[in-house]
């Protein structure tokens, strides 16, 4: 399990290692053989690679029912809309990756990884399902990641703001709540991966207290 497995070393995503340790090498053997300016270029790539894959620790605050922003990044697009994927009302929230986020993607809420519906699979979409039924789906809006968002297999479960996945070179993302949730964020919000609070999970009326 993806979520359990993955810890970041010295803030370093495990995905980002391979290629660090390459630059670093490729940075020595060029500097043992007096080639300055390959040198530079691996220095500087393994700079960017530190920049580009780090992922420090966050602090989840305590919100049962409240949906957690999966990426660093800033509100952008938000308003009630059908849901196509599940055939539902919903309320679309599109997050933009900001210039510098951490690699991980965190889980919004704490629920179960469900299938798509058939007609939907292989396309990047994750549908985590809460134990009181509801489904909020993590859908890559724009930019490459894979055929899903969340690297959990069907029926695992995750935790709120948990690591569970990397974003790679998506960089716009939508997540749809089922109608009904309250937001809490605004347009042009900027939001912290497994901290900022972007809305809440109203109970309904055939939800045991």
């Amino acid at each position: 399990m993806l979520h359990r497995a993955y810890r970041p070393l010295l803030s370093l995503a495990p995905e980002g290692w391979p290629l660090a340790l390459l630059l670093a090498a490729l940075g020595l053997y060029a500097a043992v053989a007096g080639a300055w300016a390959i040198t530079a270029l691996a220095a500087a790539g393994w700079l960017g690679c530190l920049w580009f894959f780090h992922d420090g620790e966050r602090q989840t605050p305590c919100r049962p029912r409240g949906v957690l922003a999966p990426v660093d990044g800033v509100v952008v697009h938000r308003r009630e809309c059908h849901d196509p994927v599940l055939g539902r009302e919903a309320i679309r929230l599109t997050l933009r990756v900001r210039c510098g986020a951490a690699y991980a993607l965190r889980s919004p809420i704490e629920g179960e990884v469900a299938a798509l519906p058939p007609s939907e699979r292989g396309q990047p979409i994750s549908r985590i399902r809460t134990d009181e039924g509801e489904d909020v789906l993590l859908v890559v809006r724009r930019g490459f990641l894979g055929p899903r968002p969340l690297g959990v297999a069907y029926g695992e479960r995750v935790g709120q703001g948990r690591r569970c996945g990397f974003r790679r070179l998506a960089w716009e993302f939508d997540l749809l709540l089922p109608a009904g949730s309250r937001v809490e964020v605004e347009n042009g919000a900027r939001v912290r991966a497994g901290e900022s609070v972007l809305a809440t999970l109203v109970r309904r009326a055939s939800e045991p207290a």
